[in-house]
């Protein structure tokens, strides 16, 4: 009976949000919120990673929080192995190959820790801000092994806004004059 106790408080605990761990609030921050949205387009679905990471990307933006859309490809199944330099990578296991993808996800930071989230999570992951290539492998796990990654560039202004900047510069001029 006992048991059965502890295990409800323990349910309760962990299903209420947030939670508090040494001092710092987990899952109730706006990038998190943001992250978390199950209605950004792509999210849950097959082969739709870019929208979802370009569109989670223009979100956090326009929230005011910085965000990158990074791609990489790597090399799925086989079996963990460590190469020369100590880092941890996915090796075929003899006689197969290995499934080959791409992948898009957003890396953002959020109170001094840099998140990646991707289309089929449901909470963003923590990795240590490195290379592209490295937070890449953390987000992946063991079982994939990055083989290239990068940093999108920020998409251009649209024509409109180029416009508009251009117009609001000329009437300022005019104004002075």
């Amino acid at each position: 009976m006992k048991q059965i106790a502890i295990a409800a408080v323990a349910l309760l605990v962990t299903a209420s949000a947030p939670c508090m761990a040494g001092g710092i609030r987990i899952g109730d921050t706006q990038a998190a919120r943001i992250a978390k949205d199950s209605s950004i387009p792509g999210k849950g679905k097959a082969g739709q990673c870019l929208p979802f990471a370009t569109a989670l990307q223009k979100k956090l933006e326009a929230a005011g929080i910085a965000a990158r859309v990074v791609v990489y490809g790597y090399e799925a199944g086989g079996v963990p192995a460590t190469d020369a330099a100590g880092d941890i990578s996915a090796q075929p296991v003899l006689g197969t190959a290995a499934g080959r993808g791409s992948h898009a996800v957003v890396m953002y930071d959020d109170g001094g820790r840099t998140y990646m989230m991707d289309n089929q999570s449901w909470t963003p992951q923590w990795v240590h801000n490195a290379a592209p290539m490295q937070m890449a492998q953390q987000f992946s796990g063991i079982h994939c092994s990055v083989k290239m990654a990068r940093v999108l560039p920020v998409e251009p202004a649209t024509r409109e806004t180029a416009v508009a900047v251009v117009v609001s510069h000329s009437t300022k001029r005019l104004a002075a004059n």
